[in-house]
């Protein structure tokens, strides 16, 4: 018999690479469980392309992954589903990545992780239409949230149409940076890089260049203005003046033995509920210890004494040759670490994002080796030029040139770097209370969120449901990606966004679960494409290859 109860309604607000996880999951879930018939489903994406967002739209190939392609994927327990996208249709992308080697390993071009998300999109539309579950794209911005008498969240739009849900998730992405946004309205001042491949076009071959910032965007700037054939020269500066470590190539994947979710409760249990830094410190050097079998040496891993160039080429000796298997413990963190934050002290969070942050994120958010090795080129030539310090950027409306003023206490350099233009690439920003985001300046006036101290609204752990005024939750209004970083830390992970996203899905599903009575129904695939089969595990994507 047909089932006749009420249907619910899944909002998702935002259609880049985490709201594509989540609807991807959402449709395969509902679909497993028999529950098509009483699903609907709501897309909220400004851009006219669902799945790449802005962090993997099409740009220059020379912008990389910094994460392997096997651990790459829009389904939590599959992740290898980007690399087998990548056996039936790597060689269709040939035309636009002629330099591109697939392999498990490398590091691929974003824009083809774009593609990949792209097509996860229209195949879950697919198999929902095949499933009769109606889903509805709205290519319009989402401007606010009202709570109506049954809580339920009431969607209202950009374009003037309002639409009701059950539940909404909030997957926005990254809010825009609120860095130096005195020079906003000034010409010659980037706000953002991306696409850089549009970026590139309004910068004269010749002009004078400060690229803020020295971490993955900094040098995906560098590379593409080299790229797109600029010739003056580049100047890198940042507070720390840091370049990021290097992405090892022969990197495995690590079980964590020690810094694991049992041991983290056994431990609080033992020690009154609380967790130290130092604590996760011992754990982690405990783990890494056992991997090399022998004590852990700070000192020579962030080798910080070293000048830029010899720091680059210390980094790309060690990356070329052997596994860094301090870096396998440390990317294998992904898959406990949201909890890890969780459990430690609002202190010590505090001492951490202070002391430890900016250190983390650069031997964390590490560069392939490939972009490596061009970094180390242009330094070498004497084409860009790395400095830390930076204090202030001005605009000298005289002289028509912004000046960057660096004042480096460590190595006692003081200087200004005057420039024809200033290219922020500094990253988004985590804090909502600054942010000038419509929907984001709504929810915080009425107090149905509210800022996490530590980055985005505060939510609660267990289901990522925002919490409001007098701490109390919205149960119908979840939240993933960047704007749940204060809870869940790094979730600029891809993983690590894709199985909070699962997990949400599965609460989603459970009002419906709670509403109908499980019948098993017939799973109707959606038409697959003609799979393009290759012959070699490793293939060169050539223009000579067969294009669609």
């Amino acid at each position: 018999m047909e089932n006749t109860q009420k249907k619910i309604t899944i909002a998702i607000v935002g259609g880049g690479s985490v709201g594509v996880a989540y609807f991807t999951q959402l449709i395969n879930e509902a679909v497993s469980q028999g529950l098509s018939r009483n699903l609907e489903v709501l897309i909220f994406e400004s851009q006219k392309t669902s799945g790449p967002g802005y962090a993997y739209q099409a740009d220059f190939e020379c912008n990389l992954l910094n994460t392997r392609a096997d651990a790459m994927s829009a389904v939590a327990d599959d992740k290898r589903h980007f690399i087998r996208w990548l056996d039936e249709h790597g060689v269709d992308q040939a035309i636009d990545f002629p330099e591109t080697i697939i392999d498990d390993h490398a590091f691929l071009p974003r824009s083809l992780f774009g593609r990949y998300l792209a097509h996860q999109y229209e195949q879950a539309m697919a198999l929902a239409r095949a499933n009769g579950i109606k889903v509805t794209p709205v290519i319009s911005t989402v401007t606010d949230l009202i709570s109506l008498s049954d809580r339920r969240p009431c969607i209202d739009t950009e374009s003037g149409v309002a639409y009701v849900a059950d539940r909404v998730v909030l997957s926005m992405g990254n809010l825009p940076s609120t860095s130096f946004t005195q020079l906003n309205d000034i010409a010659g001042f980037v706000r953002n890089p991306y696409p850089t491949r549009d970026m590139v076009r309004n910068i004269p071959a010749t002009a004078s260049v400060c690229v803020l910032g020295t971490g993955l965007s900094a040098i995906d700037t560098v590379l593409s203005l080299v790229e797109a054939g600029h010739q003056g020269k580049i100047v890198m500066a940042s507070r720390n003046g840091r370049l990021p470590s290097v992405r090892g190539t022969f990197n495995r994947p690590h079980t964590l033995t020690h810094l694991t979710r049992v041991h983290i409760d056994d431990f609080c249990r033992a020690n009154g509920g609380l967790l130290k830094l130092h604590d996760v410190f011992t754990m982690l050097r405990r783990e890494i210890e056992e991997v090399t079998g022998a004590s852990i040496d700070l000192k020579h891993i962030m080798n910080s004494n070293a000048g830029v160039l010899e720091y680059i080429n210390s980094e790309i000796v060690q990356a070329d040759n052997a596994e860094r298997l301090w870096q396998s413990v440390i990317y294998s963190t992904n898959s406990i670490i949201d909890y890890v934050w969780h459990r430690l002290s609002r202190d010590d969070k505090h001492v951490f994002q202070k002391t430890f942050g900016s250190l983390w994120s650069s031997y964390r958010v590490s560069v392939p080796v490939k972009n490596a090795h061009k970094l180390h080129a242009l330094l070498k030539a004497d084409r860009i030029l790395v400095l830390g310090g930076v204090s202030q950027v001005t605009y000298n409306e005289a002289a028509k040139v912004f000046e960057t003023r660096i004042d480096d206490r460590r190595n006692a350099f003081r200087t200004v770097i005057e420039s024809e233009y200033v290219i922020n690439a500094t990253g988004y920003s985590v804090q909502v209370e600054k942010s000038e985001v419509p929907l984001v300046v709504n929810l915080l006036r009425r107090r149905l969120a509210e800022p996490n101290e530590f980055g985005g609204f505060e939510l609660d752990f267990d289901t990522g449901e925002l919490v409001g005024s007098a701490g109390k939750t919205w149960p119908n209004v979840s939240v993933l990606g960047s704007l749940a970083s204060g809870t869940y830390f790094w979730t600029n992970a891809m993983d690590v966004n894709v199985r909070l996203a699962r997990r949400q899905v599965k609460d989603a599903l459970q009002l419906l679960l709670d509403r109908v009575p499980y019948t098993s129904k017939p799973l109707v695939r959606a038409p697959r494409q003609r799979p393009v089969t290759r012959r070699n595990r490793t293939v060169s994507i050539s223009s000579s290859s067969n294009t669609p």
